[in-house]
């Protein structure tokens, strides 16, 4: 019964020619309502980083950037421990990406179920 839940747990984000993971789909999904779909930060959440600012950007390794999706930033960030390895690595290269305008990134689908 337990290796059933465990492999139930580990299929929760299938990944492969079935299901793409989208970067600015997660994004839009789970960070947009404070971020911004721009990664501007929207004025009304207080202490909300701008995740265009390339300064800011270059100073936050990946992994430091995983753990902080992971875990959350206490108090206002909420944590997103059930994100798969795969689906980490595609929103830590968004976000890394709106810092950089010169990759021209399309713009995130607006939020949806």
């Amino acid at each position: 019964m337990l290796l059933v839940g465990l492999l139930a747990a580990g299929c929760k984000e299938p990944t492969g020619p079935e299901r793409e993971i989208s970067g600015a789909k997660i994004f839009a999904q789970n960070c947009a309502r404070c971020h911004g779909l721009d990664g501007k930060g929207l004025p009304e959440v207080a202490g909300v980083r701008d995740l265009t600012d390339p300064g800011f950007m270059s100073t936050i390794s990946d992994e430091r950037m995983r753990r902080s999706i992971r875990g959350g930033r206490p108090p206002t960030m909420p944590s997103f421990p059930h994100f798969s390895e795969p689906t980490l690595k595609v929103l830590v290269a968004y976000v890394r990406a709106l810092s950089q305008p010169e990759l021209q990134l399309p713009p995130p689908p607006p939020p949806g179920p």
